[in-house]
């Protein structure tokens, strides 16, 4: 055994098919022919450790070896133990590794170390039934759903991940919602079958809330892009054998979805949703881990993605919009552009609006009209203070009111009282603005708005500076981060 044993521990994952399934190969015969023998627990321990060369020979002879034999070993050592009368554990460690499980390769890592002679030994460890739980657990990391028996045992950190998630995707999160979706924007390294569609399960149900504008740092949906098309490779596009019906519905919830991404990687997990496969409801391991369907959801995650870093973070068309915001005499509609920039109604017309807004201010320059120009700052103010924008668009408004700040006119003015009540909702203070253009559009609202502040402070120089000062702090506060990212790039 000493020399099979270094043959064992020699072989890594990256090793050569010729000389590392030769290994695998015979380890998997020896434990095969004996699944019960003198020395089946020690030869088990062999194919858990060099399970992790096998999880890259998917398809392979290797793979089918590897687990029938594990399969086999974990049968009949339980059969030996329950003929001996049991073995006297009350638990065995195999069971703690499953608590523990992080990743699939990193969990097989518990496992004992056939380097260390077997009389060194803890006895729970060398006990049969610990080794047939081992067996189950690498069969099942190396082909999900190939053996039975395991425990419904869901790791911590995942019901952790299944906690957060749920939080952060029913719009409901407990704290800053990029670090929980950030944790799982990158596939886990040597990826086994599950792990690869856990990941993109879990992506799929993220990418939604990624790319709603909730997430306003672009490097989390680049890496989430990254990710998914780094395992692209692994998901050949090529048609499945399973029948209409049989993968995963998907028709739950984004937290649902996400919670059973998460119960797919790890073993546990696993044993779960194959239960309620048993019971009836739920898909089987193998249609979760069809290369075919998991490959639909990740490029959809991916386009929907790339779509939300172009609608999100790129340059937006707003050209448009002129005959929107326009009147066919070249002056404002300022009602539509008014009721426009009135928060949650409509988000994403809403900051097209804005950006049309200050887009306008910029095109007719100073030269232009200048009830135009002052409305226009005030409607960017606005936007500014009170809408939900995204830092594509905000990085713009935000360049257009820096410029503006270098040209308004500074001092003093005649207004103790200042030029505007805290008390004031925003559409109150949009209709005001609506009445500054137009009079005659609003009457109802008059000279005074009953703030008492007179539309008149609304087109104070000094005033103006407020509102454009105010505007730039309040970009520069929501996206501090992003500002400044940008700006080590560029420097």
């Amino acid at each position: 055994m000493t020399e099979l044993i270094e043959k064992w521990t020699d072989l890594t994952a990256g090793a050569t098919p010729e000389e590392a399934d030769p290994v695998v190969l015979e380890c998997a015969r020896l434990l095969a022919a004996e699944p019960d023998g003198e020395q089946a627990v020690l030869l088990t321990f062999g194919l858990v450790g060099m399970a992790r060369y096998v999880l890259g020979r998917r398809g392979a002879d290797v793979e089918r070896a590897a687990v029938d034999a594990l399969a086999a070993a974990a049968a009949a050592m339980d059969e030996q133990v329950l003929q001996d009368g049991g073995c006297g554990h009350e638990v065995h460690p195999y069971t703690d590794s499953l608590e523990e499980w992080e990743t699939d390769v990193d969990g097989l890592f518990h496992a004992p170390d056939v380097e260390i002679p077997f009389d060194e030994w803890d006895e729970a460890e060398a006990c049969p039934r610990n080794a047939a739980g081992w067996a189950r657990t690498a069969a099942d990391v190396i082909l999900p759903g190939s053996t039975d028996g395991i425990p419904e045992i869901v790791p911590e950190d995942h019901q952790r991940y299944i906690r957060s998630l749920g939080s952060v995707l029913n719009d409901y999160p407990n704290g800053d919602p990029f670090w929980d979706l950030d944790i799982h924007a990158a596939p886990p390294s040597d990826l086994s079958r599950a792990a690869l569609a856990g990941y993109v399960v879990v992506a799929h149900a993220n990418c939604w809330y990624a790319g709603s504008g909730r997430i306003r740092q672009r490097s989390l949906l680049d890496d989430m892009i990254e990710g998914l098309e780094s395992v692209l490779p692994l998901l050949p596009d090529e048609a499945c054998a399973h029948e209409d019906g049989e993968h995963p519905a998907l028709r739950s919830g984004s937290d649902e979805q996400a919670s059973e991404g998460i119960h797919l990687q790890s073993p546990g997990g696993r044993a779960v949703l194959r239960e309620e496969h048993a019971d009836g409801y739920g898909a089987s391991l193998g249609a979760w881990t069809c290369t075919t369907f998991l490959r639909a959801l990740a490029v959809e995650a991916r386009d929907h993605l790339r779509e939300a870093v172009d609608r999100l973070f790129g340059t937006r068309e707003t050209a448009h919009l002129d005959p929107v915001y326009l009147r066919p005499d070249g002056r404002l509609d300022i009602g539509p552009l008014s009721e426009r920039h009135v928060p949650f109604k409509d988000e994403t017309a809403s900051e097209e609006a804005a950006l049309w807004a200050a887009r306008r201010y910029e095109q007719i320059g100073p030269d232009g009209p200048a009830l135009d120009r002052t409305v226009l700052l005030l409607l960017m103010g606005t936007a500014a203070d009170s809408l939900e924008l995204s830092y594509g668009i905000a990085r713009e408004i935000l360049g257009i009111l820096r410029t503006a700040a270098t040209t308004l006119p500074t001092g003093a003015c005649d207004h103790a009282d200042g030029h505007a009540s805290g008390r004031e909702r925003t559409s109150d203070h949009l209709a005001r603005i609506a009445h500054l253009y137009a009079p005659d559009a609003d009457p109802a609202s008059g000279p005074d708005s009953g703030q008492g502040f007179r539309d008149e402070a609304l087109t104070c120089p000094a005033h103006l500076v407020e509102v454009v000062t105010k505007g730039i702090a309040e970009i520069e506060e929501q996206f501090e981060e992003e500002l400044e990212a940008e700006e080590e790039r560029a420097g």
